[in-house]
């Protein structure tokens, strides 16, 4: 009886080692991104959140970003964004939707500061915020 429950615990245990290992960490590659943003220095009467940017008409401005080159470095500088342990609401000026191939993400930032990814705060990375705004105010 001993015996049978060893050889399964080490058959499950072989399992278990080979399934990782044949695990693949796939990276996702955005295929393209859908950005709104706002001007800068742009004064609002109300705080602007990641669904209330799509409504703001009269302020915003939209911009679709398929470069290559540009979307390889944004992921880089997306991989290295820490999270938050609280939820912090920012004052959006930037929402960007990530397209992937089968699902897509979303980033909003703060004109200055704030960072919320799929909805969890991220520390501020001014990295990528540059990157961002070189790209969306570049006429």
């Amino acid at each position: 009886m001993i015996r049978k429950i060893f050889m399964l615990t080490r058959s499950l245990f072989v399992l278990s080692i080979f399934t990782c290992l044949s695990c693949k960490n796939e990276f996702k590659e955005a295929v393209k991104l859908r950005v709104t943003f706002i001007q800068p220095f742009t004064t609002v009467m109300l705080p602007v959140d990641c669904r209330s940017i799509d409504r703001m008409l009269d302020y915003s401005k939209r911009k679709q970003i398929v470069d290559q080159t540009f979307l390889k470095t944004f992921e880089n500088e997306l991989e290295n964004l820490k999270e938050k342990r609280v939820y912090q609401p920012i004052d959006v000026r930037i929402k960007i939707l990530i397209d992937y191939a089968d699902n897509t993400d979303t980033l909003c930032l703060g004109e200055f500061f704030g960072v919320v990814y799929n909805g969890r705060s991220f520390e501020d990375d001014s990295r990528l915020l540059d990157l961002v705004k070189s790209k969306i105010y570049e006429e």
